[in-house]
C-alpha cells in the first residue's frame, strides 16, 4: 500500500507543493532576505531637509505692463523622504511664481505660489509675500552722451572726437519712469596722466535732471567708448640769449644742439614760430664754462615738454672790442698832436731865417 502511494503521481505533486510553500515563507519572513532590500526600506523612511534658491516667475502680460519690486530669486526649504528630496534638488522640476494676471495698474502685495512639488514633500518659501508695482510699459530710444574728466589727461595732451558704439540705446520701463529721464550717459574713468587712446566698454546710465539713476532697463547695458588722446609737436631752431648782469658783458654762447622738437596742445604749437629763444643766465659766470639748460624751465608754459629735455651750452669770455677801439683812438690822437707840433716848430724856424735876411740887407 505504501509502495503504491509512493509510486503515485499525487505523492510527488504533494512533495513539490510543500517545497514551494516552504521556499515562499522563507523568503518572505521578516529579517530574512537581501541586505539591499533592507537598505532600500530604511532609506525610504529617512527624512531630509534642503534649502534651494529658485528663480521667481511672473504670470502677467509683460509686453503691456512693466513690473517692478519683486526679487529675481527666492529661497524654498523642502522636507520629506530623503530619496525624494534628493531627486527634487537635482532636477528642480517645480516652479515658484506670482500670479498677476487679474491685477490692475498700481502696487499690490502678492503671495508667492508653487507648482510641481511632490505631495509627499512639505515646503516653506521665503519671502511668502512681495509687493509689486504694475505700470504701463513704454519703450524709447535715447542717444548716449559721454562725460569724462579732461583733467585726467597728461599735460599738453588733448582728446579727439569721442566714438561711441552703439551711439543709441533702447530704454524700457514704466511710462512714469521714462518721463523722468533727462539723459542717457556713460562716464568713462580715465587714469590720471593718461597719454594714450582710451578704449573700453562702459556701463550706460539713465539719469534724471538731478543726476539720480532712473529705474529702467537699458539695452545694451554697456557701450564701447573710444577717446583718441594725442599731443602735437614740431621742430624749431633755438636762439641762445644772454641773460643776467655780469662784470663782463661780452659772452659767446654756443651749443651742439641747433634744433629741438617741442610738444604741446595745438594752441601752444600754433603760438610758436620756427624758432624759440633760450635764455642763458651768465650772472654767475666769471670765465669760460659750460652750463646745462633745462629747456622745459627755459620755455615755461609755452610748451608741455621738449626733446631733448636739456642742452649743454658753452660760455666763453672775450676782450672788449670797445676798449681796443678807445686805445687805438688815443694812439692816433697822440700821433696827430706830435705831427702838428713838429710842423709848428718848422714854421717858427723859417720865420726866424727870414728876419735875419732882412737885417743884413739894411746894413
Amino acid at each position: 500500500m505504501i509502495k503504491k502511494i509512493i509510486n503515485s503521481n499525487y505523492f510527488y505533486a504533494f512533495i513539490a507543493l510543500g517545497c514551494a510553500l516552504w521556499l515562499f515563507f522563507f523568503v518572505s519572513s521578516p529579517g530574512v532576505g537581501s541586505t539591499r532590500d533592507s537598505n532600500q526600506s530604511n532609506t525610504s523612511t529617512v527624512t531630509k531637509k534642503v534649502t534651494l534658491t529658485v528663480p521667481l516667475q511672473l504670470q502677467a502680460d509683460v509686453d503691456k505692463y512693466y513690473i517692478t519690486g519683486y526679487p529675481e530669486n527666492v529661497k524654498v526649504t523642502i522636507e520629506g523622504p530623503s530619496a525624494l528630496v534628493t531627486a527634487t534638488k537635482n532636477t528642480q522640476n517645480f516652479n515658484l511664481y506670482l500670479n498677476l494676471k487679474d491685477l490692475s495698474i498700481g502696487q499690490h502685495r502678492v503671495q508667492i505660489k508653487e507648482s510641481g512639488l511632490n505631495s509627499e514633500l512639505t515646503y516653506n518659501i521665503k519671502p511668502k509675500y512681495v509687493t509689486v508695482n504694475i505700470q504701463r510699459r513704454e519703450t524709447k530710444k535715447f542717444a548716449v552722451d559721454v562725460d569724462y574728466n579732461k583733467e585726467s589727461l597728461a599735460t599738453g595732451y588733448e582728446a579727439g572726437k569721442t566714438e561711441v558704439s552703439p551711439d543709441t540705446v533702447t530704454v524700457t520701463g514704466a511710462a512714469s519712469e521714462i518721463e523722468k529721464i533727462n539723459k542717457v550717459i556713460v562716464k568713462p574713468i580715465l587714469p590720471k596722466g593718461i597719454k594714450s587712446t582710451f578704449d573700453q566698454e562702459v556701463l550706460v546710465q539713465a539719469l534724471d535732471k538731478n543726476g539720480k539713476t532712473v529705474n529702467v532697463t537699458l539695452d545694451p547695458q554697456t557701450v564701447h567708448v573710444k577717446i583718441p588722446i594725442t599731443i602735437q609737436s614740431k621742430q624749431v631752431s633755438i636762439n641762445l640769449k644772454q641773460q643776467g648782469n655780469s662784470n663782463n658783458s661780452n659772452f659767446t654762447l654756443e651749443s651742439d644742439v641747433k634744433n629741438i622738437r617741442i610738444f604741446g596742445t595745438q594752441s601752444q604749437i600754433d603760438a610758436i614760430n620756427d624758432s624759440v629763444d633760450i635764455p642763458v643766465d651768465v650772472s654767475d659766470v666769471t670765465g669760460n664754462t659750460k652750463k646745462s639748460i633745462d629747456l622745459g624751465n627755459a620755455l615755461g608754459s609755452k610748451v608741455a615738454f621738449t626733446d631733448p629735455e636739456t642742452i649743454s651750452v658753452s660760455i666763453s669770455t672775450g676782450t672788449s672790442s670797445s676798449s681796443s677801439t678807445n686805445s687805438n683812438s688815443s694812439t692816433s690822437t697822440n700821433s696827430s698832436n706830435s705831427n702838428s707840433s713838429s710842423t709848428n716848430n718848422n714854421s717858427s724856424s723859417s720865420n726866424n731865417n727870414s728876419t735875419e735876411d732882412n737885417n743884413n740887407s739894411e746894413q
